[in-house]
């Protein structure tokens, strides 16, 4: 084979390197990457879903324990405990609350779980943790139609959200919450007798636009004279006139009866808020002929955060932390998750 030959073939063979060859290589080499990214990008899919935080919740209607999705239930909360026609800032701050509380239950994340249901972290009455309702629930309560923009606006709010949690000292509080507290919320001291630094007695105004702010209910004298004897067996009291024998001895700043004197026995506000089932013991009575009338003004246990209060700051252009470090003195909102 002749020199001239040989420095073809040499130059037909670069050539062919050149032009196939690494072009090949780089397209193999891109595929393996593409194909290493994708793996990567699914193992860390399931990483981050095998951490997706859980909650157990037990659902009172069906008498178990489910497992969710804990931004999938604060949605629920939200949809359960404040009315879902609230500015979305108020909406936000329900969120962040509402996860407050689960994440200061959570087993998982130290806490004691639900009390009255081994097992769980949480339930579903409202009388004893936080009220929840499913998708299915929601549709009942608010039409098919107007579900979609509801679950719209309590969906944005929990992701514009999600991960954040209330702290004091660095922990998850106990983020109490009310419908309406009637001007002034209350010291929680007053109402349970325990001190709580980030409870403290605040002022809410606004609230005139909930429909609880203000309520009456006539008692007959009668009716009431048998609930205080049934109460209080050793009372001595005038069965005909019983309201001339009550006495207010103490109300807190938040102006609810603490002590009051009814014949010869002292009682609490709540005893008669729960025996004749007012809206809250910021009450005053008077008598019209055979009938005792209360007027309550407020709803709740006046105790945290006030959702008509909040609704009213959010619409005067608070924003969602504005509105929980209003409520609950001296806290921080901060990621407890991603």
């Amino acid at each position: 084979m002749k020199k001239n030959d040989l420095i073809t073939i040499f130059l037909v063979f670069f050539m062919f390197v050149i032009i196939i060859g690494i072009p090949a290589l780089a397209v193999k080499g891109c595929g393996s990457i593409e194909k290493k990214e994708f793996i990567d990008s699914r193992e860390k899919g399931n990483e981050k879903a095998s951490r997706e935080v859980k909650i157990n919740v037990f659902i009172n209607s069906k008498s178990r324990i489910e497992q969710l999705p804990l931004e999938e239930y604060v949605k629920g909360v939200v949809a359960a405990e404040m009315p879902a026609n609230f500015n979305i800032e108020a909406l936000k701050a329900q969120a962040v609350a509402a996860r407050t509380y689960a994440v200061k239950r959570m087993i998982n994340f130290g806490g004691s779980g639900c009390a009255l249901h081994p097992g769980a972290d949480v339930c579903d009455d409202p009388t004893h943790c936080q009220a929840y309702i499913s998708k299915t629930e929601m549709i009942k309560k608010w039409g098919i139609f107007a579900f979609y923009h509801f679950y719209s606006k309590i969906n944005q709010a929990t992701l514009a959200t999600k991960g954040l949690v209330i702290l004091y000292d660095g922990k998850p509080i106990d983020p109490l919450f009310h419908s309406t507290s009637g001007g002034r919320t209350e010291n929680s001291e007053d109402v349970w007798g325990k001190y709580i630094p980030y409870l403290r007695s605040v002022s809410s105004p606004g609230e005139e636009d909930s429909p609880k702010f203000l309520s009456v209910k006539s008692i007959p004298v009668s009716e009431m004279v048998v609930k205080f004897r049934e109460k209080w067996p050793n009372i001595v009291i005038d069965p005909k006139n019983p309201e001339k024998q009550m006495e207010v001895l103490e109300r807190s700043s938040g102006g609810r009866i603490k002590r009051i004197k009814i014949g010869n026995i002292e009682a609490k506000g709540t005893d008669i808020r729960e025996l004749f089932e007012l809206n809250s013991t910021n009450f005053t009575w008077v008598r019209e002929k055979d009938e005792i009338r209360f007027t309550t003004i407020g709803y709740g246990h006046g105790v945290g955060m006030s959702q008509y209060g909040a609704n009213y700051m959010a619409k005067r252009g608070c924003n969602f932390i504005d509105i929980l470090k209003h409520y609950y003195t001296g806290v921080v909102i901060q990621k407890f998750y991603e």
